[in-house]
């Protein structure tokens, strides 16, 4: 069992999802340098959070929104990375996250699925979510960007840019040079829950405009 978070800096990101993304890759090649790479994921959506968690493979990740700043670029936070088997008492903060009730501390899930079935299920606001995402990455201006074409079963494909960095100024000025700056902020997990029609965790969450606050 592995419960060891990778060393990280929390790091400052802006989503957006539109059909016009393959076009912008072809004016700044910059942003699709590496291989096309397929990612399957199973998403844990939860209702009642704004917080980010996701299996892929054996391992789940934990992803904390920390801030949000004045641009509306959001702070992430990975503070859960875990291999099977899961243990309850390593897994409290996927569940403090959630404001949810967690398993018993002493109770392991040896597989993905007696997980998904034996922890998830019972809590209806929780909803796994399988999908591929056909990425390709890149570096422009020593911001890393992503370019992928996300397949959720149930829901329409979606075109997704995003771009990470610890100083969100440098993601606002890529921004203005890629024409992208008057487009809203909308988190991964906030696409999923639009593409399956599900509600946000508030008003707020639906996107985060210029200017918007923090919300927990």
């Amino acid at each position: 069992m592995s419960t060891v978070i990778p060393v990280s800096i929390p790091r400052w990101q802006w989503r957006t999802f539109a059909a016009d993304l393959p076009s912008l890759a072809l004016r700044f090649p910059e942003l699709v340098q590496g291989s096309e790479r397929r990612v399957d994921e199973i998403h844990l959506v939860c209702l009642k959070s704004s917080h980010h968690a996701f299996l892929r493979g054996s391992t789940l990740e934990l992803r904390w929104r920390k801030e949000v700043g004045p641009e509306g670029f959001e702070l992430w936070d990975t503070v859960l990375h875990s291999s099977l088997p899961f243990r309850g008492e390593q897994l409290a903060r996927l569940w403090s996250a959630w404001g949810l009730p967690g398993p018993a501390p002493n109770i392991e899930y040896r597989t993905v699925a007696s997980f998904l079935d034996e922890a998830i299920a019972p809590n209806p606001t929780v909803i796994p979510v399988t999908l591929t995402r056909w990425r390709r990455e890149g570096r422009l201006h020593g911001i890393d960007c992503s370019v992928e074409a996300v397949e959720i079963r149930g829901a329409a494909a979606m075109q997704s840019l995003s771009l990470e960095h610890e100083d969100p100024a440098l993601i606002e000025q890529l921004l203005i040079e890629l024409g992208l700056d008057a487009r809203d902020n909308v988190n991964f997990l906030q696409g999923i829950k639009t593409a399956l029609g599900l509600p946000a965790t508030d008003a707020r969450e639906r996107t985060w405009a210029r200017k918007s606050n923090a919300s927990f």
